[in-house]
């Protein structure tokens, strides 16, 4: 999956919108420097951080064949995962909005 198809998985199965603006890498990246400045000097955290803007920009695709031979790892689909995932944010009132279910 890439990070786009993710995103609008996960954002579905909030019940919030998926993004819809793709912004260049070249404005997210001095966003990301003035807003973990901000940051540091409210004690506030932030949405968007150097490294995030800088791992966006890289295509990782990852194989779970090695732990299903060594480890006998099964995988699910994502969706199951998202989902999972969700809730906890929810438990952990992270999340604003109940998790409906797709």
């Amino acid at each position: 999956m890439t990070l786009l198809e993710v995103l609008v998985q996960i954002c579905r199965l909030a019940g919030r919108a998926p993004p819809r603006i793709r912004m260049p890498h070249s404005a997210l990246l001095p966003l990301a420097y003035a807003s973990e400045t901000l940051a540091r000097l409210t004690g506030r955290t932030t949405r968007v951080t150097i490294e995030a803007v800088r791992m966006s920009r890289k295509r990782m695709y990852f194989s779970s064949a090695k732990a299903a031979r060594e480890l006998g790892y099964s995988w699910r689909p994502p969706a199951a995962a998202f989902e999972d995932a969700l809730l906890w944010f929810r438990e952990q009132e992270m999340l604003g909005s109940p998790l409906r279910r797709a």
